[in-house]
């Protein structure tokens, strides 16, 4: 990923990387600790420079705008735990900027001819996802929400999964392309929902920060149950008021939240190492292990000890062999 016209103020610590590039696909990785500020225009591969296409872009930490001279309107701040799926003309390279000290940004760019392998002409997200009406043609960058979604604990996982993969070569372009089809499969199945239900109301900074510090207590004390009420009292609200500004802002209660969380980290524990089943169910809070393989089946549709039977598929080892055989 290569940052142009970039500018860096006091000491920190930056951290791009790309990745992975190709003519249909790249992906690349942000991160700035404090205390250091950046703005830059983004391009993820040199050789698609000017090119329409997609940007997919996970504000993981921090807050993050966008920038575009000459822009008749203001595009709505990405804000921690938001993305958005944005269509760039590639007329003129647009600039993202960084507003806080900490940020972890991910970009996946994707060209129309990927998306078109995977998404039927006729499907209703196509239609919803095809190039900007002729009126819209003077602008360079397009939101396809008009409300920035929620980071959900699956796509947390999915852009974990990114970020460690241990894949190399073929394995890696297979690994990676299948994590974008997720990602894609979830945004479709977010704007579906979004079309059928009425709009979330919009939060006021105050109240989201609010929602975030609960979601960072929820995540920080994972094998430790709060009730709503002291959730409520920790960050300054009452129960109403949480149920109701937890919901706008990830889209789900702060108990759906909190199980998807444990059901992801537990899902990521079994795969990457040794851990016994009983293990992983006591570090994510239950009592009894026989109550975890059962919200564990629930969610996933299979027990958790099954679990590496679903993904010997990603095994390195297993896909060199199986693709030179």
């Amino acid at each position: 990923m290569t940052q142009k016209g970039e500018q860096m103020t006091l000491k920190g610590e930056i951290k791009d990387r790309s990745f992975y590039g190709s003519k249909d696909l790249a992906i690349g990785y942000s991160k700035r600790k404090p205390a250091l500020s950046a703005h830059y225009t983004l391009d993820l591969t040199e050789d698609r420079e000017n090119q329409a296409g997609y940007q997919m872009i996970f504000v993981i930490k921090g807050k993050l705008s966008f920038e575009e001279e000459g822009a008749s309107s203001v595009l709505p701040l990405l804000e921690s735990q938001q993305y958005n799926l944005i269509w760039t003309t590639g007329n003129s390279p647009f600039q993202t900027a960084l507003l806080e000290e900490s940020n972890e940004v991910i970009f996946v760019e994707i060209s129309p001819g990927f998306l078109s392998r995977y998404l039927p002409e006729d499907h209703p997200a196509a239609i919803h996802l095809q190039l900007p009406a002729p009126e819209a043609a003077d602008q360079n960058i397009i939101l396809f929400s008009e409300q920035h979604l929620h980071i959900t604990p699956e796509i947390n996982a999915i852009l974990n999964g990114i970020e460690n993969s241990p894949h190399t070569g073929f394995c890696e372009r297979l690994f990676l392309e299948s994590k974008v089809i997720e990602l894609l499969a979830i945004k479709i199945s977010q704007l579906e929902l979004l079309q059928q239900q009425q709009p979330a109301p919009r939060l006021k900074q105050e109240e989201l920060d609010k929602m975030q510090e609960v979601r960072e207590i929820l995540i920080q004390n994972i094998d430790r149950p709060f009730s709503l009420r002291t959730l409520a009292h920790m960050v300054g609200t009452n129960e109403f008021n949480l149920k109701k500004q937890f919901k706008a802002a990830y889209g789900t209660t702060v108990y759906g939240y909190l199980n998807q969380y444990k059901m992801e980290q537990a899902k990521a524990m079994l795969l990457q190492g040794d851990s016994r089943v009983s293990e992983v169910s006591e570090k994510m809070g239950y009592k009894h292990a026989t109550h975890f393989t059962s919200a564990f089946k629930k969610y996933f549709g299979y027990l958790p000890n099954k679990i590496k039977m679903f993904f010997l598929l990603f095994d390195p080892e297993i896909c060199l062999v199986f693709f030179t055989a």
